[in-house]
């Protein structure tokens, strides 16, 4: 496994694998990796030759600077759990190496004000500024994307097909523990006690997903998630949206539950497929 810093290097080892025809996977993280991140990688090392994982955790997503700093970091274990998962190149550039003088910030256009967008005010303006960063330098043939964060995932992929066909977007299904809970990185910020209390607040919403009628209309049903969650602490959104376009019509049968809530300071979000 070969831990490159620099664009320069990276380039030099992309290059012989592109002259020797194979295909190549990306990865791009924020470390603290977990086997959600695994999941990210086997799928890719069924699907091409080499596979390649980035880590930098990038300051521009992030409209919280408590928030940044208090992002997980473990770049020992990150290497180890690479390594264990026969990744062939970890780039893990600084920020210089990322956003040069010359670097154009984007903004996004797709699925805006709602959901994280709403929240996180210019958080996926800095998803897709790094994302055009990083996807510019690997150039490889397939990006993969897990399902945790499904808005990301949908904007993410109106924005590969709009500026880099050659791309292809690969989405992965989200992995969870045994008691249904989606691996996160922020997960390792909650104390015994809060995550305790996540698990027991996911076993509810599931029990509450699994008596409704899944030919409900969306607002009709949205009524219910409402009155289900005034019975629980702060959160920032808990409602059913169309899981082709994230609009608020349509089936529950075709929708996806989405929430964000808070245990003490940890921001945690999932989204359940119906």
């Amino acid at each position: 496994m070969l831990i490159i810093k620099d664009i320069s290097t990276l380039h030099t080892y992309l290059n012989a694998y592109k002259d020797k025809g194979y295909s190549i996977g990306y990865i791009p993280t924020m470390g603290a990796l977990h086997e959600g991140h695994g999941s990210l990688i086997e799928k890719s090392h069924n699907d091409n030759q080499k596979t390649i994982i980035s880590i930098f955790i990038n300051e521009k997503q992030f409209n919280d600077i408590q928030d940044f700093e208090a992002y997980p970091r473990n770049k020992g274990d990150d290497y180890d759990f690479c390594e264990k998962h026969n990744v062939h190149i970890v780039f893990e550039p600084d920020t210089k190496e990322i956003y040069p003088k010359e670097y154009k910030s984007i903004q996004n256009s797709h699925f805006k004000n709602i959901l994280c967008d709403q929240y996180r005010q210019g958080h996926f303006d800095g998803v897709i500024t790094v994302l055009n960063q990083l996807f510019s330098i690997i150039e490889s043939d397939k990006v993969y994307f897990g399902e945790k964060d499904f808005q990301q995932l949908k904007i993410v992929e109106k924005f590969v097909n709009e500026n880099f066909p050659n791309l292809k977007l690969v989405p992965v299904t989200t992995v969870r523990s045994a008691e249904g809970i989606a691996l996160s990185s922020r997960n390792s910020k909650l104390s015994k006690k809060q995550m305790t209390d996540f698990i027991s607040f996911q076993k509810e919403v599931f029990k509450f997903i699994s008596h409704l009628d899944k030919k409900m209309d969306l607002i009709e049903a949205n009524k219910k998630a409402e009155m289900f969650i005034k019975a629980y602490e702060k959160f920032d959104y808990f409602e059913f949206r169309n899981a082709a376009n994230l609009n608020l019509e349509g089936k529950l049968l075709d929708s996806r539950l989405f929430y964000a809530i808070y245990k003490g300071s940890v921001r945690l979000i999932d989204n359940l497929k119906l």
